[in-house]
């Protein structure tokens, strides 16, 4: 039997380290596994929920999403800023990219499309959403106009408004657009513009209406109306009638009779239940007296017993005859190129507005 020489023995053990250092790289050769490969991607911007059409698209839409920069096609917009301000021309899907034929070009709008031949479209001016049914109301959706008469004129200071007046114009009038969106949207604290779908005699109603007080639409869930106009009594109400206040009527004007004797011009003046108001005694009336704005004077004194005669001594009896209705035509010598007149007769007349 062979002894074990030291040089055996370093040969074995350098053999056996050989072993273990080539086991252990070919496990790790074994376990390690393959990486994967890493696909570059992009973010762009797309609608967070789907969109319907005509609706505008504003940032509030819009949101970041990822794709394969391989899938990228040169219809598919990357930005916001192309985006914000368009009207989505089709149905748009959430997370999915946005392409350009999908929307309108910046500042177009979809056709008008209207219900039936010989509507018209009017766009009107609501001061604030309270008065769009707090922004519940949408395109589709029919309304009735209500118009408030405001000041300016005649206004709610006149006696014939009574205090104020509102009425109802239309009855079930169709909503194509609410600021230049055909969708539903939000609706801004200050002024909006609501598109309505009128026929022709309401548009002529509305625009004269818009412009001399102010418009209120309330939902209508009968849906659309006759075309007609609500201008009947009972679609109006008065601040008196809301109060149930008596109306005063409005004061009459006074009659007249004007007397003329050579240049002088007596005036009476009679209320219309035949009661004596004044008098006044003043110059013979002129071309330019005609121009100028008569005004009401004082009573001047109670009502005469009898016409004063001019022809009567200072003892004799006054004249108890009514007021002469005719009188003799004069020929007194004036220059014809004077304007002024010399009336013959003393007629009851109406007070000149």
């Amino acid at each position: 039997m062979k002894r074990l020489t030291p040089a055996t023995l370093t040969l074995a053990m350098f053999g056996f380290l050989g072993l273990l250092v080539v086991g252990y790289v070919a496990k790790n050769a074994l376990s390690q596994t393959q990486k994967p490969v890493v696909v570059p991607k992009r973010d762009i911007p797309m609608v967070i929920a789907d969109v319907s059409p005509g609706t505008i698209l504003t940032e509030k839409h819009l949101g970041m999403g990822k794709i394969e920069v391989s899938e990228l096609t040169r219809e598919m917009l990357l930005t916001n800023r192309v985006i914000v301000g368009r009207v989505a021309k089709v149905p748009l899907k959430a997370a999915q990219p946005i392409k350009a034929n999908q929307l309108y070009q910046h500042n177009e709008l979809p056709p008008m499309e209207l219900s039936s031949k010989g509507m018209r479209a009017v766009t009107i001016q609501v001061s604030d959403g309270a008065s769009m049914v707090d922004g519940m109301i949408k395109p589709g959706d029919h309304v009735d106009v209500l118009f408030t008469a405001m000041g300016g004129g005649a206004g709610t200071n006149d006696v014939t408004f009574q205090g104020g007046l509102i009425m109802r114009l239309f009855e079930g009038v169709k909503i194509i657009a609410i600021n230049r969106s055909f969708t539903q949207g939000s609706v801004d604290r200050g002024t909006n513009h609501v598109t309505l779908e009128l026929t022709e005699p309401q548009a002529n109603v509305i625009v004269l209406a818009h412009d001399k007080g102010k418009l209120t639409l309330t939902y209508n869930p009968n849906g659309k109306g006759n075309g007609g106009l609500a201008l009947s009594n009972t679609e109006r109400t008065t601040f008196y009638e809301i109060l149930g206040l008596i109306r005063a009527d409005k004061p009459r004007d006074p009659k007249l009779v004007e007397v003329y004797r050579g240049p002088n011009r007596s005036t009476f003046y009679f209320g219309h239940d035949g009661s004596y108001l004044g008098t006044r005694v003043g110059p013979m009336q002129t071309t330019n007296d005609r121009q100028q704005q008569f005004v009401l004077p004082p009573v001047l004194g109670p009502a005469p017993t009898a016409r004063p005669n001019a022809d009567a001594g200072p003892n004799d009896e006054p004249a108890t005859t009514p007021a002469p209705t005719t009188s003799t035509p004069t020929q007194p010598d004036v220059n014809p190129d004077q304007t002024r007149a010399v009336p013959t007769a003393s007629l009851p007349r109406e007070l000149p507005n």
